[in-house]
């Protein structure tokens, strides 16, 4: 263990679903993909990647996300380490992104949309708790991480200037 590193999170529920090790928590869901889903999705995927950190900015709590497209294009899994509880999580996709959530899980079979009132059993009922977890960070949010990398730059921007 690395001084300053705190191994005293003890692993607790996320919420609804999912586990959470100090400000950090996780999220898996596997669930079925429309006939044809897993081409317009991969698409989808495509033509919004460059936008992600934008879009995630929005939000300032995902620490990552994957799209893994499986069993014969039958199938979704969506696999995500984000900041807070799991109601929050689930409510800032449905306030601030809805249109890309949208987007991208409209190719999933029987998603209601995230406004639905049905949207969080929905994902609950896709959800699997994962079995282990490991964060190596799980006492910094998103935004420490960010204020983080802004200090060291704005430390070596001075530390450069003071050497020229």
């Amino acid at each position: 263990m690395l001084e300053g590193q705190d191994q005293t999170n003890p692993i607790t529920s996320a919420g609804r679903a999912g586990l959470r090790e100090g400000e950090i928590s996780e999220l898996t869901i596997i669930a079925p993909l429309k006939d044809g889903g897993a081409d317009r999705l991969r698409e989808k995927l495509k033509k919004s990647a460059s936008r992600q950190a934008e879009t995630m900015a929005k939000i300032a709590t995902v620490h990552d996300m994957r799209f893994v497209i499986f069993d014969n294009d039958t199938r979704l899994l969506f696999a995500t380490a984000y900041d807070g509880d799991w109601d929050s999580y689930i409510d800032d996709f449905g306030t601030e992104i809805p249109e890309l959530l949208n987007n991208m899980f409209n190719e999933v079979k029987d998603f209601p949309g995230i406004e639905s009132s049905e949207a969080k059993d929905f994902i609950a009922n896709h959800q699997i708790t994962a079995s282990g977890w490991y964060s190596a960070y799980p006492d910094a949010t998103v935004r420490d991480i960010w204020r983080g990398q802004r200090i060291t730059k704005a430390w070596n921007d001075l530390l450069d200037a003071s050497q020229s």
